[in-house]
């Protein structure tokens, strides 16, 4: 039986009474006093037990944020705390004094305040939050405890162990836990505490009167039209914000831009004459960079227009945000310049980066990022291998190759789709000595690409016009043994289907059991019909995608428009991401429809980790930021950076050579923090740290439900 110790005041008061009751004209060590002690129970401490602040809590808690208790930035559930030192007294008839009786056990830790909410308007961090705690005994008397503080959330608030004095860091809203954790054997205790974030804009100044009319609004707006980006878009964290369009409004409407959750809330309201855009703003603070952080799951969009006359009501979205950040590097094709750049994932703008003047095209990266190989010149098309890191030339074969694959480290390439033979070959990437080839019994193989895994290979097989055009193929799977340069079990999985005949581009989800493939009406994809499609390994789940393609989302014959698929190779956030190339308009910015003109950009759309047979899993895409629009970019290759050596800063294993990533800062490391956090390396899921997601394709990742 625990017994709390007993402030020092009402201790002097008990412990005098006792030795002058006991007092026989002797001194007697109070250290053994009777009646200090039960039977069953500890000795009574005159040590005193100080709150979470130091000192006993001694008047009611008013749940502000500040010692003159004004509450501001904070909001709290839960009624006041009473005294902490409350106790029952009874009077010593021999002497007139009086005594504290036995408090009791303690059996429960109160804490205050309860469930509070704590805002942070327009990046100002209110005054801390005091939080105080109190033992209950079995008596029902409410005593002063010891222990330390916690808050689970360290990217929302700090808390102080000692004071409990709890400061919101403006990072980011959220939701976590405020533990306190009695000394000793004392129980723990805790409570929910929330941060949210709130920006306001307003450059316009609109006035209050005309703010106050978006909420009386009551009719439908009868002209504005939201064109991009689409309803129920996944966006990944560690992007620029997308650029909210829309078509039908007067030059002199007053907008309001509404997005708001749990734990973030952006009020913004200006004018924004057609073409209609809107980009959440970046200074003082950078509000999609903190909605982001705020958010894992759905955040809410509401745009409304003021004519002059009335405020009409919104138009309604929801958008879903990936709780991580895209990774990688996207290497395309500028079509136009007869160059392939490389867009590091949230840079603002393409490097080009290969060190040769020659026209580059079609290319190939490794997953790792490692080494690249492209077709220089165009024509016969002679491959290349090429350093990602720094751009130089590794090896130039000098010999027809056409479209190449390289595989997941780099060591190897296959080729030699151009060279007129229908035959693919097999060599090390710096030599072109071929060890193995590889056929397709009744065509020509074209678009091989090599999956994760490092021993499948998808490709197509064309069976009529050239290695550049042809309208009718089909989609093949081989096998590929390094180890014995042999291609195996070389079979078709998908068949050509009419009206769009031309089955080919594939690339493989992260965990190499998926392949997303293009069907068009012809392989040359400049002004194509053409749809994005999945399938399973051997071809017998095979469904379009068509959130991806834009079906139901965008004009008919936009949704058309998707082209060469490429995938992230690691799985972020709960999801697969998929680059396509895509002719389709973008909001208002770029409206040409015709298809020997209009401009092609990359889009990505995100794909559930869990994909289920039949089930389309792809999400409405949205365009790529850091493309030049003047641009016509196509060919997408997605793969990881260039690694990163020990010690350098990182975000997940995924960017380090050695494949692990932690530390405060976290740094690249070459083996795991006792078990590999999401993003690090992995060879099955007992690998991964408890709750910390599965094996997806070599990595830890977060899997869906």
């Amino acid at each position: 039986m625990i017994r709390m110790r007993l402030t020092k005041g009402l201790l002097f008061s008990a412990t005098s009474a006792l030795v002058l009751a006991c007092n026989d004209g002797g001194r007697q060590d109070t250290d053994s006093l009777p009646g200090l002690t039960t039977s069953g129970a500890t000795e009574v401490d005159t040590t005193p037990i100080p709150t979470g602040s130091g000192e006993a809590s001694t008047s009611p808690t008013t749940g502000s944020s500040d010692p003159g208790g004004t509450g501001t930035g904070v909001e709290t559930m839960g009624g006041p705390t009473t005294s902490a030192t409350e106790g029952t007294t009874t009077v010593d008839p021999s002497t007139g004094g009086t005594t504290m009786e036995d408090p009791g056990m303690v059996v429960s830790i109160e804490i205050e305040p309860l469930d509070a909410i704590v805002s942070v308007v327009d990046g100002q961090i209110p005054a801390p939050l005091q939080y105080t705690a109190v033992g209950v005994t079995d008596k029902g008397i409410k005593v002063p405890v010891a222990g330390t503080w916690k808050y689970d959330r360290p990217d929302l608030a700090s808390i102080g162990d000692q004071s409990g004095t709890f400061t919101a860091s403006g990072l980011s809203g959220g939701k976590g836990n405020v533990t306190f954790d009695g000394a000793g054997p004392l129980p723990e205790a805790s409570t929910s505490a929330t941060v949210k974030l709130v920006f306001n804009s307003n450059p316009a100044n609109v006035p209050q009167e005309v703010k106050d009319l978006f909420g009386m609004a009551v009719d439908p707006d009868p002209s504005m039209v939201l064109l991009y980006p689409y309803d129920k878009t996944v966006f990944p964290r560690g992007l620029a914000g997308p650029v909210i369009q829309w078509n039908g409004g007067n030059p002199n409407d007053i907008y309001y831009v509404h997005a708001y959750n749990e734990f973030f809330e952006f009020e913004g309201y200006q004018a924004v004459p057609p073409p209609s855009r809107f980009s959440f703003p970046t200074m003082p603070d950078d509000v999609w960079l903190k909605l982001t952080a705020s958010t894992a799951g759905p955040v809410n969009v509401d745009i409304a227009r003021y004519d002059g006359n009335k405020a009409y009501m919104a138009k309604k979205q929801t958008w879903t945000i990936a709780p991580a950040n895209l990774t990688g590097a996207v290497y395309y094709w500028e079509v136009n310049n007869g160059k392939v750049v490389r867009l590091t994932i949230g840079d603002t703008g393409p490097e080009q980066f290969v060190q040769s003047n020659r026209c580059t095209a079609c290319h190939s990266v490794s997953k790792d990022g490692s080494r690249i190989v492209a077709s220089f010149d165009g024509g016969w098309s002679p491959w290349t291998t090429i350093d990602s890191a720094t751009g130089a030339v590794l090896y130039s074969a000098e010999t027809a190759s056409g479209f190449q694959a390289i595989s997941p480290n780099g060591s190897h390439v296959i080729w030699g789709q151009s060279d007129g033979s229908g035959v693919l070959r097999l060599s090390a990437y710096n030599n072109k000595q071929f060890s193995a080839s590889l056929t397709t019994p009744g065509g020509a193989a074209v678009h091989p690409v090599w999956a994760g895994d490092g021993v499948r290979v998808a490709l197509a097989q064309r069976t009529n016009g050239n290695w550049l055009d042809f309208t009718v193929s089909s989609l093949w799977l081989t096998e590929v043994d390094l180890m014995n340069n042999a291609f195996n079990n070389t079979k078709k999985i998908v068949d050509p289907t009419p009206p769009l005949s031309t089955t080919t581009f594939p690339t493989f989800s992260p965990d190499s059991q998926w392949i997303a493939f293009m069907r068009a009406n012809q392989a040359r994809t400049r002004g194509a019909v053409a749809e994005v499609w999945l399938t399973n390994l051997d071809g017998s789940a095979i469904t379009r995608l068509d959130q991806a393609n834009g079906k139901g989302i965008i004009e008919p014959g936009q949704d058309q428009t998707s082209y060469e698929p490429t995938f992230l190779p690691v799985s972020v956030g709960g999801y697969y991401w998929l680059i396509i190339g895509s002719e389709r308009k973008y909001g208002n910015t770029l409206v040409d429809t015709n298809p020997a003109s209009r401009r092609k950009q990359l889009w990505v759309t995100a794909i559930d980790a869990n994909i289920q047979p039949g089930v389309d899993p792809s999400h409405p895409a949205f365009w790529l930021p850091g493309q030049e629009l003047n641009n016509s970019n196509m060919r997408g290759e997605w793969a990881l950076s260039p690694c990163k050596q020990l010690g350098e800063g990182c975000n997940a294993g995924f960017d380090c050579c050695d494949g692990f990533c932690y530390g405060e800062p976290a740094v690249c490391a070459n083996q795991p923090d006792t078990c590999s956090h999401i993003g690090d390396s992995c060879e099955s899921d007992d690998d991964c740290c408890e709750g910390e997601g599965t094996c997806v394709g070599g990595y830890c990742s977060i899997m869906p439900g």
